[in-house]
């Protein structure tokens, strides 16, 4: 659930944002990611109407050594945190929140052990994947909602899904949320749009994460 707001007839606040450029982790821009309940069983994770639920997603990474860079960003996260929940903010309320930022050194946030994660604080940002089913079948035609895309100039500047890999640099912009699941408490974010700042043909020190192309959806 989204965490209502007295002052704003129980509707959620949401907050814009664009992120500072971080380092492109993981990349589920151009196809979405299916969602599985059991990765080792592969059993699908189905919406209410049967279909299996996807999203497109972003992880983007900044180094801990500098964490100047996300300062705007953590500021926001506590600014959405006092207004979805107005008592947080007493100090002597006993309000536990998620950690918003993840860490990359953290065994429990890193479960892979992910080399390109360590020594940063990491993100995830998603969009839900909207599906059309095929009338005569019900089968799933095709995903959309996927995140716009675009160049490193800005307005005007477009770019391929194949110019933006894990292992690029880049910044999104979405919204930013509080919610609420099995009674704890999330600063949550949803994708909208993604901008390139370099990949290897600005800067040819940039090497890809994973030695992959365009993500594949059953990845």
């Amino acid at each position: 659930m989204t965490a209502p707001y007295a002052n704003n007839g129980g509707k959620p606040i949401f907050n814009e944002f664009i992120t500072p450029i971080g380092l492109v982790c993981h990349l589920y821009h151009d196809r979405p990611q299916l969602k599985f309940k059991d990765q080792f069983n592969k059993i699908p994770d189905m919406d209410k109407d049967g279909l299996q639920i996807a999203e497109y997603k972003i992880t983007l990474a900044w180094p801990k050594a500098n964490t100047a860079v996300i300062a705007d960003l953590a500021n926001l996260a506590h600014k959405t945190k006092v207004e979805a929940w107005p008592e947080s903010a007493n100090p002597q309320a006993f309000f536990a929140l998620q950690p918003f930022f993840r860490d990359g050194d953290n065994p429990e946030h890193n479960t892979k052990g992910k080399d390109y994660l360590m020594g940063k604080y990491y993100l995830n940002f998603k969009q839900k994947a909207t599906a059309a089913r095929d009338p005569h079948n019900q089968q799933v035609v095709h995903y959309s909602g996927a995140p716009g895309l675009l160049g490193p100039a800005g307005p005007g500047d477009k770019i391929m899904p194949t110019d933006i890999y894990p292992g690029c640099l880049a910044r999104c912009s979405g919204i930013m949320f509080g919610t609420e699941y099995m009674g704890k408490h999330f600063i949550s974010t949803r994708l909208n749009n993604i901008q390139l700042y370099q990949n290897m043909s600005h800067n040819p020190q940039l090497e890809r994460i994973g030695g992959g192309g365009r993500p594949d959806a059953d990845s």
